[in-house]
């Protein structure tokens, strides 16, 4: 588990960096929905830089050390856990409904989505993030984060109240949001491909071939999407179904289910497993919205070529010296 919690923290921190370097320094990438991208990407880094880590420093800690963690790291420990995953999360529901509206309005899409009205949503979403992990940070909350970031002194009341609340607003809700938008993406580019089919689309393109292109970039999409509700519920849905046979731990039948798991170390490894996997959405989260965009892979080629372009400007200067 040490050995996995260092891979995603060093590779969720170069994959976003990546991320937000390229999103600054290429003008081609200030759009609005490149925007949501890159508040996706400060998400995740924050991911990378305290959850993961914290969540290593934490299995350094025996029991009893835990509990003589102090209150205020812990509390914040609670906080950045609740604020970064929350970030992330209404993040990729936010680009969901951003996607749905490029393609099914393409032509009022611009004067839709502003890059002021963006910032706005960004801010909505932080303001709501910010808003959740406070009350998660507070000793009345009974919260130890999404992913149980917190432990020891945080939690001092029984938290069935919270946890239902996380449920819902952390995987229900934007589970609901991101499959109906992806739904409804998926059925325009499916009348789409048949009004292809019957030849209507002929009559209101004059470039020729458009048609053809328009089709094939809703087929990438299609296979996009597939990708990213695949990745989503793949890292999301194993803690999700957890925290929901533990808020129905009371009830006989549930935990009679649930027993026959396994031994409790079969337990302890789906347990482990579950709240990894969450974590490794944050290091996939780069390459599913960067890397497999066509402008995303131009602006990482045009970097890559300036850095070493730099480097070995810089080695030539330093041999002439010599």
């Amino acid at each position: 588990m040490k050995i996995i919690l260092i891979f995603i923290t060093i590779f969720t921190i170069v994959g976003n960096m990546l991320v937000l370097i390229v999103t600054w320094r290429e003008r081609c990438l200030h759009q609005p929905n490149k925007y949501f991208i890159a508040c996706l990407a400060v998400a995740d880094l924050l991911v990378g830089l305290f959850v993961a880590p914290l969540k290593l420093y934490k299995r350094y800690l025996d029991y009893a050390l835990q509990y003589r963690m102090p209150f205020h790291l812990c509390r914040f420990m609670v906080w950045i856990d609740t604020f970064a995953l929350a970030t992330s999360i209404y993040s990729l529901t936010i680009i969901s409904f951003d996607r749905y509206l490029k393609i099914s309005k393409p032509l009022q899409y611009k004067s839709l989505m502003t890059s002021s009205k963006a910032m706005k949503i960004i801010f909505i979403i932080i303001f709501i993030s910010t808003a959740f992990a406070t009350y998660s940070a507070t000793p009345y909350s009974g919260s130890s984060g999404i992913l149980v970031t917190g432990s020891g002194p945080c939690v001092q009341v029984d938290p069935n109240n919270y946890v239902f609340i996380l449920l819902i607003s952390m995987f229900v809700l934007p589970v609901l949001v991101i499959s109906i938008m992806y739904a409804r993406i998926f059925l325009v580019a499916h009348k789409r491909q048949k009004m292809f089919r019957n030849g209507k689309l002929g009559q209101t393109s004059n470039i020729p071939n458009q048609q053809t292109a328009t089709l094939r970039q809703d087929m990438k999409v299609i296979r996009m999407l597939v990708i990213i509700m695949g990745v989503f519920l793949l890292c999301w849905s194993p803690w999700f179904v957890l925290i929901f046979l533990w808020l129905f731990r009371n009830y006989p039948h549930h935990c009679a289910r649930f027993s026959k798991l396994g031994n409790l170390y079969a337990k302890n490894i789906i347990h482990r497993t579950a709240i990894t996997l969450p974590l490794f959405n944050s290091l996939c989260n780069p390459i599913i919205y960067a890397w497999l965009d066509q402008k995303y892979r131009e602006a990482f080629k045009h970097l890559f070529r300036q850095t070493i372009s730099w480097f070995g400007s810089r080695l030539g200067r330093e041999n002439l010296h010599a």
